[in-house]
């Protein structure tokens, strides 16, 4: 649900008020013209998180809009998103005009989508709405010292924006009309000794629907089961927002 009526708004903050926390910003940096790293800071001591989770952040009177986070660290008590100013919708225009000590709540964390312990192999999928996941996700398994390796299709424009987030993803083009086939025409060259032995592997699917199921599909064809296949949808063309 992103739109609601402005009095169902304003009732769900009273009822759901022990779920939302106060946040303020505290940093904003800019990486790249359409990409803002924003930093909140707030109570965060009862929330538990867990990588991939996300977040819903109420932007305006009557929309919301579901974030995941490229930090959290309950402890010090602060959070971080990683926008990608695509200027398409509500909540693109509202990441841009964030600045200090502008204040925001949030209600979460939750979704489907969280890190999967006791697996040996991570695989991460995603694209420019997935960058500030995968970082979280890539720091997750290098503190419990697991294997991760992923793919971020990405526009021209934008494949550098991996390496200024410090992930190590790899980069492939990104096909309007053949969602996730880049990547599918990589990763059915491996040996097939990689499919037959991928049982300690999870897949992480996010970013635009049509690549989610693409690349799902693909995956079932290898024999991958549908338990192992974790899917986040960030977008979808002809809606403004998830």
């Amino acid at each position: 649900m992103t739109t609601v009526p402005k009095w169902l708004g304003d009732t769900m903050e009273v009822v759901y008020q022990r779920f939302m926390y106060e946040m303020v910003i505290t940093d904003v940096e800019y990486l790249d013209e359409k990409l803002k790293r924003v930093r909140f800071e707030g109570d965060f001591r009862k929330i538990k998180f867990s990588p991939g989770n996300v977040i819903k952040v109420r932007i305006n009177d009557t929309e919301y809009r579901h974030y995941t986070l490229s930090a959290f660290d309950a402890k010090a008590g602060f959070c971080e998103i990683v926008f990608y100013l695509h200027g398409l919708g509500p909540g693109s225009l509202w990441a841009e005009g964030l600045k200090m000590g502008d204040k925001a709540k949030l209600l979460g964390p939750g979704g489907r989508l969280h890190y999967s312990e006791n697996r040996e192999n991570h695989f991460l999928f995603g694209d420019e709405t997935s960058l500030g996941w995968m970082k979280c996700m890539e720091e997750e398994a290098e503190r419990r010292g697991e294997f991760f390796f992923g793919f971020a299709e990405l526009d021209e424009s934008h494949q550098d924006w991996a390496g200024k987030l410090g992930s190590s993803v790899k980069i492939v083009d990104k096909s309007s009309d053949f969602p996730a086939q880049p990547v599918i025409d990589i990763v059915k060259e491996w040996e097939e000794d990689f499919w037959t032995t991928a049982g300690d592997t999870v897949f992480y699917l996010t970013g635009r629907t049509k690549s989610i199921q693409a690349f799902r599909k693909f995956l079932l064809s290898k024999g991958i089961s549908s338990k192992k296949i974790k899917t986040e949808p960030y977008w979808a063309e002809g809606k403004s927002g998830l």
